[in-house]
């Protein structure tokens, strides 16, 4: 009756309800639950237990520590605060490391520093994380040498392309059109290559690519003509002369060195290179066959080839895909030698990302329903109204633990199976028996579809024999309502449920918990599988516009203290904010300056479990943060912190201090535990 005492009036309406739902019977029309009748009828059907150690055991198995490494947070700044990234890259900072991209969050840029460096997630425009400057010169000073150094690069950069353009010119105008003259007057019937062959070694992406080169290289040419004479004016200058001091307080910084202009040619010019280039480094691939064969016969067009030399006309047309890498070799010298606080160094990574792209051949389409195709041609029963939004991020092998969650105790067979994440769902699928599809070639296949995956597809849909698919989809959840931890020093996630099943498996195994032993990829590494998901969790609530835009960015830091990594989307919004795409707001939600017109939300509501309210106060007795915590079950806190004290405060009593699901003891204290965590997990 104690135990019924405490436990919580929310956690008894919902067991009574569920309890109902289970037998198939309403509220109350049995024994009423939590009641003195409950009480006694689990007296009176207690037995005492004989094999107490398998028993503690067991009990030790099923509330094992679980361990939370991950979590994703809001952090809402009010309306206005956030400037474009552009806008905030003309001030300099006083720090020699600053990262310059603080800059646009102003008076609150010391609070988005606390919660680390921007994390990369991948959008269609870009699907790699974004280069960053070596640690080679991370000073403000920019001497003379460096200087010298820095216009010799741009200067070699030059040179490079101009020999290359003239090498280009001669392929196409002398080599290539004399060939394909050649070719409009080969006779019928003679064995030598016809225009269509030839099209295939020489395609029209090569004349494209002379002309895009012609004109970058007349535009940074003028670039260093144009900034010749004021760069060896500034030599003998060992400042950093790009800052607004030497030049006044208004306008945009100006660059004596002529980099700034040199990288803004270089943003403009190399998109115009990824159609050409990307067709050409396609066509490339046939190229060592096409000459091999076109040599072998016997006619007037081998004979030309061996005028012209074979080595030359084999170096000559793969001197474009060379090309293309160089370009990120001298973005990488010219980085080196520039000063953290430069203004080209943003500009010059940028480009060199393009480059990376377009040499990478990424797509540019960014819908998925040829994911979901795919899909549905590996897994059975995938059901046709399941349309997960975004990428196919990451998919892992596991094998599924029966309680009381030994890990020795399970084998493979019909527990295993295969987690496929995508940025608002988290699908569970079984392993067929014999099956032999792992996560790794799930993700291999959905990227490229073999060749038997293919022609089973072609088949089943000419209406011939069925393709027996090896996976079977048993049930999908969404992300928001989902949590994972880990335990067993990595070996084991736990995913809880806080909604139903979207589609219910006939597994008995479906209650809101389940355990999962990873393997594959991700074994031993369940740290890195929770990593994923807290990213996706961030990706899914926001639209991929809102991502891409200087008002947005996913910051992460380590918090070694608290054992924990905090992934903290930063953007701004008010009261009336109203803005496409997005989604249900993170558990925990961070509301700065509320009295500024900031948007908060009340705790319970959309999934929100913590909300936070930060107000900036400038200098409390050294303390500019007044944090007040609000959480489940009317729980609530105030402190004040400093930038070094933040953190940890906000760890403490922002994230810990409902701890719904971390649980240590001993055996003297399992009986409170067990009891301790029932109702824990019960009402989390």
């Amino acid at each position: 009756m104690k135990y019924f005492e405490e436990m919580p009036e929310s956690v008894k309406s919902a067991l009574i309800v569920r309890s109902a739902a289970a037998r198939g019977r309403r509220p109350g029309s049995a024994t009423p639950m939590f009641g003195k009748q409950h009480a006694a009828d689990l007296a009176s059907s207690l037995v005492k237990v004989e094999n107490v150690a398998e028993v503690i055991k067991d009990i030790e198995a099923g509330v094992q520590t679980q361990v939370i490494s991950h979590v994703d947070v809001d952090l809402v700044l009010p309306p206005g605060s956030i400037r474009a990234l552009e806008e905030g890259r003309d001030e300099d900072g006083d720090d020699e490391e600053f990262d310059s991209t603080l800059h646009q969050y102003g008076i609150y840029a010391p609070l988005a520093k606390l919660f680390g460096e921007t994390s990369f997630l991948p959008t269609s425009k870009l699907r790699r994380a974004p280069s960053k400057p070596t640690s080679l010169n991370r000073s403000r000073s920019f001497l003379r040498d460096q200087k010298l150094s820095l216009r010799r690069e741009m200067g070699e950069l030059v040179d490079t392309e101009e020999r290359y353009v003239i090498k280009v010119h001669d392929l196409v105008n002398n080599i290539a059109d004399e060939f394909r003259a050649r070719a409009k007057r080969r006779a019928l019937g003679s064995s030598s290559p016809s225009e269509q062959d030839l099209q295939k070694l020489f395609p029209p992406s090569l004349d494209k690519i002379l002309h895009v080169n012609k004109g970058f290289l007349g535009a940074i040419r003028k670039v260093m003509d144009e900034s010749e004479e004021e760069a060896m004016e500034d030599l003998e200058d060992d400042q950093p002369t790009f800052s607004r001091s030497r030049y006044g307080g208004a306008g945009r910084l100006k660059d004596p060195t002529g980099a700034a202009s040199f990288a803004k040619v270089l943003l403009e010019w190399f998109p115009r290179f990824a159609d050409c280039y990307q067709d050409y480094i396609r066509a490339s691939q046939d190229f060592p066959q096409l000459i091999t064969t076109f040599v072998r016969q016997q006619s007037s067009f081998s004979q030309r080839v061996q005028q012209t030399g074979e080595q030359k006309l084999r170096s000559s047309i793969i001197e474009p895909v060379q090309r293309l890498p160089r370009y990120s070799l001298f973005i990488d010298n010219i980085v080196n030698y520039l000063p953290m606080t430069h203004p080209a160094l943003q500009s010059l990574l940028k480009a060199r990302d393009i480059i990376t792209s377009i040499c990478s051949l990424d797509p540019p389409d960014a819908d998925n329903s040829q994911t979901i195709k795919r899909l549905k041609a590996l897994i059975d029963k995938w059901p046709a109204s399941l349309f997960p939004k975004g990428r196919l991020i990451s998919a892992a092998d596991f094998v599924e633990l029966a309680p009381p969650y030994h890990v020795s105790a399970n084998a493979t067979g019909s527990s295993s199976g295969v987690l496929l994440l995508f940025a608002d769902t988290v699908v569970v699928c079984r392993k067929n028996r014999e099956a032999s599809m792992s996560a790794r070639g799930v993700m291999a296949e959905v990227d490229k579809p073999s060749a038997a995956a293919m022609m089973a597809s072609v088949a089943a849909a000419a209406g011939g024999q069925r393709h027996v698919q090896e996976l079977s989809l048993v049930g999908h959840h969404r992300l928001s309502d989902t949590r994972f931890t880990e335990s067993q020093d990595g070996r084991v996630t736990w995913m809880t449920s806080l909604g139903a099943l979207d589609r219910e498996p006939t597994s008995s195994l479906t209650a809101g918990k389940r355990a999962f032993l990873l393997q594959g990829a991700y074994e031993n590494k369940a740290f890195k599988w929770t990593e994923e998901v807290t990213k996706a969790r961030a990706e899914g609530r926001f639209a991929e516009k809102e991502r891409e835009s200087d008002r947005w960015s996913l910051r992460n830091v380590s918090v070694k203290d608290a054992g924990l990594n905090i992934y903290a989307a930063i953007f701004e919004e008010g009261v009336d904010t109203l803005i496409e795409g997005r989604k249900e707001p993170a558990p925990i939600r961070i509301v700065v300056d509320h009295e500024r017109g900031t948007k908060g939300a009340p705790v319970g509501h959309y999934g929100i479990e913590i909300v936070v309210n930060v107000t900036v106060t400038g200098d409390h007795g050294g303390f500019p943060y007044h944090i007040s915590f609000h959480g489940l079950g009317d729980k609530s806190y105030s402190d004040f912190a400093n930038d070094s004290s933040f953190m940890s405060v906000f760890c403490r009593r922002g994230i810990l201090f409902p701890a719904p699901l971390l649980c240590h003891a001993d055996k003297e204290q399992l009986a409170t535990c067990f009891r301790t965590t029932i109702m824990r997990e019960t009402q989390h």
